[in-house]
């Protein structure tokens, strides 16, 4: 009866292989101006996508600990960023300053958030560490670009708060998410057959 079973599981890892997830992400533009957190909508294209890891630049120097608050809304956040009423924090997640206010600092997200296709999903980034904000893209000649995309997601970002309390501090816009965000398609495993 075991052997039936272990060339089940056998078959079943040879289909689940090609259907591993498929990783990407999308760069916008590098920061000239911020100290405290950034709103993003995030679009996926055609299929569901999790969100894995964003990188930013901060204020914080080198070696310094930095957290983030992570806030999410279904739909977008426009309209949306002077409460945190319709807003879920879904997690803190740590980082450590970089060598530069220009240097992008990596923060990973456990779990990652899942952003159904074909829908916004509004993101709240904001830094609750004193000193450290989230830098990001303001206004020097010419307004920021707002909107970037490539095949599998669609990124909007145009306002930006001060300070370290989310939700606080002044608005500004627009000012944009600078950096880059990291995303994979769903995986499949064998959980998902019933197999452990």
């Amino acid at each position: 009866m075991l052997r039936p079973l272990a060339s089940f599981a056998a078959a079943l890892v040879t289909f689940a292989l090609p259907l591993a997830a498929q990783a990407g992400g999308l760069t916008t533009a590098p920061p000239n101006n911020g100290s405290g957190g950034v709103f993003l909508d995030l679009t996926p294209a055609t299929a569901s996508l999790f969100f894995e890891v964003f990188e930013t630049p901060t204020q914080g120097g080198p070696g310094v600990p930095i957290q983030v608050e992570v806030w999410t809304r279904p739909g977008t956040y426009v309209g949306f960023t002077g409460s945190p009423t319709g807003w879920t924090l879904a997690q803190t997640v740590a980082g450590t300053g970089g060598a530069t206010t220009s240097t992008p600092v990596p923060f990973t997200l456990t779990p990652p958030i899942t952003l159904p296709a074909g829908t916004t999903t509004g993101v709240y980034l904001h830094s609750i560490t004193v000193g450290a904000g989230i830098r990001y893209t303001g206004t020097n000649a010419a307004p920021p670009q707002t909107t970037w995309t490539n095949g599998d997601i669609t990124l909007f970002s145009d306002v930006s708060r001060t300070g370290t309390a989310p939700f606080g501090g002044t608005q500004f816009q627009p000012r944009t998410f600078s950096g880059t965000i990291q995303y994979s398609t769903t995986p499949v495993t064998l959980q998902s057959f019933g197999v452990e």
